[in-house]
Parts: C-alpha cells; sequence; structure tokens
C-alpha cells in the first residue's frame, strides 16, 4: 500500500522568502524547523518561548504537521531575542526588518518526499507521470491543511454561522477530532462546562478560553466573535476551499478522460490524457471562488459554479452575509493548473522513490502527488 508520510523525514519542506534586514527594525525575524507539529501547534510554543502574544507573530503559510518543515516567521517588537532548541522545535534568530511575514507573502516552497510502499509496476508508472505532470502541471487543487478538522466534523462551521446557530458552531469546534472516544465523551458532557474541561485535549489554549468563557456566562455568539481573526477566518477558507476544488474537480470529471482519488470525505479529479492544443486552451484558466464579484472566464466554469452554489443552498444575500465580526463570503480568483519546478526523481529502492520539486505558494505537495500517484485503473 502507497504510504507517504511514514515518518515526519520523508516529507521535508523549506519555505524560499528573501527577508529585507535593517539594523532596527518593527520586527525580529526568525527561521522555525518544526518536526511533527502543525504550525500553529509551533506557533503556540513559540509564543510561550518569547513571552509574546501569538497575535504579534507572523507567518507566510500552514505547513503539513507530519513533515520537518522550516519557515520563517516575525515577531513584532518588543521582544526578547531567545533562539530555542529542542527535538521538534528550533528556533534561530536571523535579524530585524520593518515588514511582517504575511500569510501568502512567500516566493514557494522547495520539497523533498519519500513514497514508500510502491511494487516494482507502481514505480514504473510513477515515473512514466513525472514527464507529463511536468509538461502540464497537476490540478490545484487546495490540500488537507487548509480544512483543518473537518475531516471529523459533521459540518462545515460556516454553515452553522450562516444559519446563526452559534451554538452548533462551537460545538462544531469544540468536538471535532479524530479520537472517536474522546468526541462521544465530549458531546455527552456539553453544557457542563467544568467537567467538558477536564475531557478536553491538554494545551488547546484558545479552545480552553471559549470553555472558560462559557463559564463566566458569555454567549456562544460572544466567545465566537472574541476568537483571533486567523482562526475565524480558517472557518470561511476551509468552506470556500471545498466549494472551489468541487468546480474544478467537476469540471476534470466532465470535460476529461480522468481518474480519481480518495480526500478527506470527498474525491478529487486528475487528468490522465489530454491534447496540446486542448491543454493550450485552459493551462491559464483561473476559477473564481464565488463568480460574483469576479465573473468566470469559461462559461463552462460558470454554469458550474452556479451548479454547486444551487446544490449546496447557498443564496446571493448569504454570499455577502456577516458573522462574528467577519464576511463569510470573499470572491478572488486562483489558477486552476500549476507546475512544479524541478521535479525529479532523488532516489529509488525496492520499495521507494524520494522525489523533489519547487511549488508556487499555495499549492500543495500532497495534491502533486496524487495527481502521480493516480491511475483510472484505481479510480
Amino acid at each position: 500500500m502507497t504510504r507517504i508520510k511514514e515518518s515526519p523525514e520523508d516529507f521535508y519542506v523549506r519555505e524560499i522568502k528573501h527577508l529585507e534586514f535593517e539594523p532596527e527594525g518593527r520586527y525580529a525575524y526568525f527561521l522555525m524547523r518544526k518536526k511533527n507539529l502543525s504550525t500553529l501547534e509551533a506557533v503556540k510554543i513559540v509564543a510561550e518561548h518569547l513571552q509574546v502574544p501569538e497575535e504579534r507573530i507572523g507567518f507566510g503559510g500552514l505547513k503539513d504537521k507530519r513533515s520537518v518543515s522550516e519557515q520563517f516567521i516575525s515577531v513584532e517588537m518588543p521582544v526578547e531575542v531567545r533562539e530555542l532548541d529542542t527535538e521538534n522545535l528550533k528556533l534561530r534568530f536571523l535579524g530585524y526588518g520593518n515588514r511582517p511575514v504575511s500569510l501568502g507573502e512567500i516566493e514557494g516552497n522547495y520539497f523533498e518526499v519519500v513514497v514508500r510502499g510502491l511494487g516494482k509496476r507502481k514505480r514504473e508508472f510513477l515515473k512514466e507521470r513525472v514527464p507529463f505532470v511536468r509538461r502540464f502541471g497537476f490540478e490545484n487543487y487546495f490540500g488537507e491543511q487548509r480544512f483543518g478538522s473537518v475531516a471529523y466534523a459533521e459540518e462545515f462551521i460556516l454553515k452553522h454561522l450562516l444559519r446563526r446557530d452559534y451554538e452548533g458552531a462551537v460545538r462544531e469546534y469544540l468536538t471535532s477530532m479524530r479520537d472517536k472516544r474522546r468526541r462521544k465523551a465530549l458531546l455527552k458532557a456539553w453544557g457542563r462546562w467544568r467537567e467538558f474541561m477536564r475531557l478536553m485535549p491538554k494545551g488547546s489554549h484558545v479552545e480552553l478560553g471559549i470553555v472558560r468563557g462559557l463559564m463566566e456566562g458569555r454567549s456562544f455568539k460572544e466567545v465566537l466573535s472574541n476568537l483571533p481573526k486567523r482562526i475565524k477566518l480558517m472557518f470561511l477558507f476551509a468552506y470556500q476551499s471545498y466549494l472551489w476544488n468541487r468546480y474544478l474537480s467537476t469540471f476534470v470529471v466532465r470535460y476529461f478522460r480522468h481518474c480519481s482519488v480518495p480526500f478527506l470525505r470527498w474525491r478529487l479529479a486528475f487528468i490522465t490524457q489530454i491534447e496540446e492544443s486542448i491543454f493550450r486552451e485552459i493551462k491559464d484558466l483561473e476559477i473564481p471562488f464565488l463568480g460574483v464579484e469576479l465573473r468566470p472566464e469559461s462559461k463552462k466554469i460558470e454554469l458550474i459554479i452556479r451548479e454547486v452554489l444551487k446544490e449546496e443552498g447557498l443564496r446571493e444575500e448569504d454570499l455577502r452575509a456577516e458573522r462574528i465580526g467577519v464576511k463569510l463570503f470573499s470572491d478572488g480568483k486562483r489558477r486552476a493548473f500549476v507546475f512544479p519546478e524541478g521535479l525529479k526523481i532523488l532516489e529509488e529502492g525496492k520499495d521507494f522513490v524520494k522525489l523533489s520539486f519547487t511549488l508556487p505558494p499555495g499549492s500543495y505537495a500532497t495534491v502533486l502527488l496524487r495527481k502521480l500517484l493516480c491511475s483510472p485503473v484505481d479510480s
């Protein structure tokens, strides 16, 4: 059985970013190297180490938890510069500057990834797919990091917010987790907040803050409104990313020879054969998130967006809704296809292949690997 991330060392990612240094500045820059920690978990530890609020720490993107990742962070001054060196988290001071490290503001990410559990036939198939992906790129789906704990949730938090079901949104946020026994116990203790807090995972500071607020008599809407903005935005991005993935997957299934693979609770489709002339027409295709403010370039895409929004039960007034201090939807465009730079096989063994490549910001290595390994026979 094909395996990636069998160990964190099998999935190495290094952020590519140019920092402009000054002798003094509004921000201190650090290189953060983490292993088997999500970016948000690592930021919490760094905030405690530097004794600053998490909101004063900026980063360029969410890196895979089960990986060895190097990324840049900025810490708003004043801060006492202290490095950190533990098994799972290292922090190295780089210097000062006047611009924060912000989400999306990186040049790209370099990867070295080991794919294991590959018999001879699958290794040969993967090697045959490498030139195809170099030439035609891969479908630019959002990867798992964009969806948080959605895999274990009953419904997107944004859907609760649309209905003004703030209790449902809080319940979804606090109980969506892989551990089914813990989830069941938390749901049973719902409303008995001292017992609920005792059952919660340790170290979930933001989530514990919600429960403390409820114990103090605050409303569900109030505790949600008081969440850090980037967490509120994660609720929104998860659902919009799901919609966008549906648009592209529907487009691929409807118009091209393809294969499909499981992805969380859904499936993703990938083109397996395409003529050069057809690809020239779609290689620069950009797909909007909503198609309201930014009209789709393609009539086919416009029709698909309308179909998906209708199936999701979304009305035009929903797309303009605001809740808990944020606008629930925002229009924008995302490239449908991206092209990895320097995609090559570094090493091959009896049951594994090691690949290296560079991706633009916002694209996902796990999606590229699905493209390389997706076979019509397995769909």
